[in-house]
């Protein structure tokens, strides 16, 4: 199985990209055979703009990711807690998805705080994040609190409760990517003709 994770931090080396190599590494252990990590603070896509249903040139790194998500069997979302919301660049890389990159494909989100918050980009982007790409949001998700303590080694974490419960979830997502598969297959011509949500 592929897993995509996607760093939605501004910041180069933020602790969303610590979280994420985290992830990487423990979704090895748990089945995965590949799994790619996406920096948005590195891709620094546009703001989404008409181009991208054009093809225009803009848009061709944009068009190198689309391609991989579209082979990809489930996906992770990492976002900081910017003032209670995710960032831009997060909200901005699901506007350029449609279901032909997440459409049916298992996601778990994952929101990283300074302090003891990051449940408001959770609530944000399960309220909105899937409309018109149907990625299906798993009911578990991860928040690194008190990440600058949390994430303090490289791939690890320092509280294994938080650890053990990171292992369970990543776990889940991996039996949602093969449970999933079928669907998707099934609902392929429907997805086409029904690209939006109501």
């Amino acid at each position: 199985m592929k897993l995509s994770i996607i760093s939605g931090s501004h910041r180069q080396e933020s602790y969303s990209a610590k979280a994420a190599t985290y992830l990487q590494h423990l979704a090895y252990s748990e089945g995965f055979r590949e799994v790619d990590v996406f920096d948005l603070s590195v891709l620094d896509f546009p703001l989404w703009n008409d181009g991208v249903w054009r093809g225009s040139e803009e848009w061709s790194e944009w068009r190198q990711l689309a391609d991989d998500l579209k082979t990809s069997d489930a996906i992770v979302l990492i976002t900081p807690e910017w003032h209670g919301m995710a960032t831009p660049a997060l909200k901005n890389f699901l506007l350029l998805c449609t279901s032909a990159e997440l459409g049916h494909k298992p996601v778990l989100l994952a929101s990283v705080s300074a302090s003891v918050n990051g449940v408001y980009p959770i609530s944000e982007l399960r309220m909105t994040g899937s409309k018109n790409n149907h990625a299906c949001f798993i009911p578990d998700h991860l928040i690194f609190r008190d990440c600058e303590t949390l994430l303090s080694a490289d791939k690890a974490v320092s509280d294994e409760r938080f650890h053990a419960r990171a292992t369970y979830t990543v776990q889940s997502l991996a039996a949602y990517a093969r449970a999933l598969g079928p669907v998707r297959e099934a609902l392929q011509q429907g997805m086409k003709d029904f690209p939006f949500g109501m």
